[in-house]
């Protein structure tokens, strides 16, 4: 939650990935809308399956430090990245990814 309220700002009003309030739903509402009322010559379809499968943790640490002070805060995210995964009954160390 503090960190939504902290990056929130940072998003376009037609952004609706993973944020609060938001669902796949409306996205595709929105998608339609501006289709119908817009004229539109191309649209994008990115995947970015294993982007946070991949993420640095040294790199998204840096990249939260501009924005949080609050070394509590910090520390609880670094051991978030570092809690590892248990798949299949067996628990696996994370050194990369927010699995």
């Amino acid at each position: 939650m503090i960190l939504n309220q902290i990056y929130e700002v940072d998003f376009n009003g037609f952004s609706y990935g993973f944020r609060p309030g938001r669902s796949p739903h409306q996205a595709l509402d929105a998608l339609a809308v501006g289709l119908e009322r817009k004229k539109v010559n191309w649209v994008l379809d990115a995947d970015i399956r294993g982007f946070f499968d991949n993420m640095s943790h040294e790199w998204t640490t840096k990249f939260i430090e501009h924005r949080v002070a609050d070394r509590r805060i910090l520390r609880l995210i670094r051991k978030w990245l570092r809690a590892g995964v248990s798949e299949d009954g067996q628990w696996l160390e994370t050194k990369q990814g927010t699995h």
